[in-house]
């Protein structure tokens, strides 16, 4: 998906531009193609990083912002999102999936623990997100419906994703304490086999 933000500025934003964004510290763990080549441990560093930097990002959104869509026969009624918090919305899910499925395998309890709490936190709000599109699956990893998503109501989302609300705010505090538990976990395991660890903020 191509988007453009304002009329004249040309900007082409996509999902993988949010990927990037949030995965900036090592832009290998947000491809498929490379995410084969890191241990589990080291993915679920990576992804629970990203993940609070998404979760971060979301809350800063300017949901009330006015961008046009590239493609010029949409028509987004002035309530709905817009494209570039549909595309942040989609990275921030994959991201989240992403850390969900390698922290299962990291082989970390500490970060297990807080997989529970994600999926906690999800599970409470799971009215909330189903109103943007979002559903959770039964493996606690979230599912984009792209026809609600296209038309959210910016205001659900803001509701749901500001700062100030108990999900976004959640969800950021959470996210960084499974990267603490994930970066202990690697450090031990890299300990054990005599590896240095060396983390770029």
């Amino acid at each position: 998906m191509s988007i453009s933000i304002g009329t004249s500025s040309g900007t082409s934003l996509s999902t993988n531009f949010y990927l990037r964004k949030y995965y900036s510290n090592n832009q290998n763990a947000a491809k498929s193609s490379k995410r084969k080549e890191l241990s589990s441990a080291a993915l679920a560093f990576e992804d629970s990083r990203a993940l609070s930097r998404a979760a971060n990002s979301l809350s800063k959104t300017d949901f009330t912002s006015k961008y046009q869509s590239s493609d010029s026969k949409k028509t987004t009624k002035d309530e709905d999102i817009d494209d570039s918090t549909r595309a942040s919305i989609e990275a921030f899910v994959e991201t989240y999936n992403n850390a969900i499925t390698s922290g299962k395998k990291s082989g970390s309890r500490e970060t297990n623990r807080y997989i529970k709490q994600l999926n906690i936190l999800s599970k409470k709000h799971a009215d909330e997100l189903e109103d943007i599109g979002i559903s959770i699956n039964n493996d606690g990893t979230l599912k984009i419906n792209d026809a609600l998503l296209k038309t959210a109501d910016k205001t659900k989302v803001k509701s749901l994703l500001s700062p100030e609300k108990e999900y976004s705010r959640n969800l950021y505090r959470i996210s960084r304490k499974m990267n603490r538990a994930a970066e202990d976990n690697i450090r031990a395991l890299a300990n054990l086999q005599g590896m240095h660890f060396d983390v770029s903020l």
